[in-house]
């Protein structure tokens, strides 16, 4: 029984250097593509925010928080300019530009209505919306 199997191991051996001699290798396959980083695109500008009452959240400044007293802050189209929205406390903000005194922001949520109206400048009143 021994004898028989090493005999059908060499011929299987002998079978496996025979095919490997005669058959070319298939070619190499070619490396695969780099991988390409899709980046989304910036967010769109909000408007403009007076900095003093939109203090950075962390130490990089990536981030501003709304901290007011009032009814919220006010989002101008320019700085000093015409408000088109208020944010309540605490909406974070991504700051784009410094002008002086004020902030070119984008959102850092997604904004949604309170359904309120901002008693100081008479615009909408929005927030972060919240998820549940």
């Amino acid at each position: 029984m021994k004898k028989l199997l090493l005999t059908g191991i060499a011929v299987l051996l002998a079978i496996s250097a025979a095919y490997a001699a005669d058959e070319e290798l298939p070619p190499e396959a070619p490396p695969p593509p780099p991988s390409i980083r899709v980046t989304p695109p910036p967010v769109p500008p909000l408007g403009w925010v007076y900095d003093y009452y939109a203090p950075c959240a962390d130490p990089q400044c990536r981030t501003v928080v709304v901290n007011v007293d009032a009814a919220g802050l006010n989002v101008r189209t320019a700085p000093n300019g015409y408000p088109v929205m208020s944010l309540v406390n605490g909406t974070a903000l991504i700051p784009l530009q410094k002008q002086g005194d004020w902030l070119l922001v984008a959102p850092a949520c997604d904004l949604t209505p309170t359904r309120a109206w901002s008693w100081n400048a008479g615009v909408p009143l929005n927030r972060c919306w919240v998820y549940f």
